[in-house]
Formats: C-alpha cells, sequence, structure tokens
C-alpha cells in the first residue's frame, strides 16, 4: 500500500511541475492544483481500469516500479 501512495505521489508532482512550467504566466492558483489532480485521476483510472482488460495486473505493475524507485532517496538523504 505504501509503494501505491509513492507512485501516486510520484504522479501527481511530476504532473503538477510540468503543469507550473507551462502556466507559469498566469495568476489563477486554483487552476494549478485542479488540473493535475484531474490528470492524476485520469492516469489512474486508465490503469485500473484499462489495463486488467489486457491481462495486465496494475498493482504487481505498481509494485516493481516503486521498487526500484525507493533504493533512490536513500541517496538523496546525502545530496541535502
Amino acid at each position: 500500500m505504501f509503494k501505491i501512495i509513492i507512485f501516486f505521489l510520484l504522479i501527481f508532482t511530476i504532473i503538477y511541475f510540468v503543469m507550473n512550467f507551462i502556466m507559469s504566466k498566469r495568476q489563477n492558483g486554483l487552476v494549478k492544483l485542479i488540473i493535475p489532480i484531474a490528470f492524476t485521476l485520469i492516469i489512474v483510472g486508465i490503469l485500473f481500469f484499462i489495463l486488467p482488460r489486457f491481462g495486465l495486473n496494475p498493482i504487481i505493475l505498481f509494485q516493481s516500479i516503486i521498487s526500484k524507485i525507493i533504493p533512490y532517496f536513500s541517496m538523496l538523504r546525502g545530496v541535502f
């Protein structure tokens, strides 16, 4: 469960930073938060509704991706 939460947070932060980079000229703060949430929910919807139709289990997919990302967090501790 912890790995899935980390995966969702990574998706959200990547989309949030991309949208802030694109929409940096505008001052509407609410739109900067709503659009990344919408894209995150769309990605989650695609993962949980379409991938099982093709025989792929998204939870196992999350676990395999996150297990490759988590070791890099210990490296960040030395950077900061």
